[in-house]
């Protein structure tokens, strides 16, 4: 599919591509399409997961006012590990369904705009897969990378507190060395989180600066199919 032409909007120049048929959805909103719903649906269960972590945890803490316990204490001090990366795991699917979503209505204007060029018979133009679309794919698949590598620190975290507690003798008998690790991990891994959240949401930020790049392109498409149906009657 080769660059022919441009649509002019004010100061902006919108390429497009012109094909003998419809496009349908490229793999992005492919994908887009049959996701995004289930990448919601596990963010919501994920989410679930980590608000039962933090009551069985409250219980915990309730349980070691009565009297210091190797076993209770190891299990505190995992949860508390595995309780943030559970919840931002949740952010990071429901945030992908979200991006799944712009993907899903971009490729929804795709295929409708295909279908009313076909309708009025005036060949097909297809806009260029815009800059803004690319940061946003590159983006989104970064802030993913990113959130699944903090869930996994936060799982050999909570395994360093485990060990680190569960054979201690009393509330400062654990294992030292192994307690640094966990908390030194807890909190540059804090950070990372935020990180990943940060790109997610500015990916999504360009996703719908796409959309609007592509309505943009649709609106002016129309008016030209209109000039040139008013030119051959």
């Amino acid at each position: 599919m080769a660059v022919t032409g441009t649509l002019v909007l004010g100061q902006r120049t919108l390429k497009h591509a012109v094909t003998d048929a419809a496009l349908g959805r490229n793999i992005a909103q492919t994908i887009g399409h049959y996701l995004a719903l289930p990448m919601a649906g596990m963010g919501l269960m994920l989410v679930a997961v980590a608000f039962v972590i933090a009551l069985v945890r409250a219980n915990l803490t309730v349980d070691l006012r009565g009297g210091f316990d190797a076993g209770d204490k190891a299990a505190l001090e995992t949860l508390g590990q595995l309780l943030p990366g559970f919840m931002f795991l949740g952010f990071a699917m429901l945030f992908a369904g979200i991006s799944f979503s712009i993907a899903r209505i971009l490729g929804v204007f795709r295929v409708g705009g295909g279908l009313v060029q076909s309708a009025v018979g005036h060949g097909f133009k297809t806009p260029v897969m815009p800059v803004t679309a690319w940061i946003f794919l590159g983006g989104m698949m970064m802030a993913m990378m990113v959130l699944i590598f903090a869930f996994a620190g936060h799982v050999y975290a909570a395994v360093q507190a485990h060990d680190a507690w569960i054979n201690a003798t009393g509330p400062d008998g654990a294992v030292q060395h192994l307690l640094g690790r966990s908390e030194t991990w807890g909190t540059w891994l804090e950070g990372l989180r935020r990180l990943g959240v940060g790109l997610y949401l500015a990916s999504i930020a360009f996703g719908l600066a796409t959309i609007i790049q592509v309505i943009r392109f649709q609106t002016l498409r129309i008016r030209e199919l209109a000039d040139e149906a008013g030119g051959e009657s």
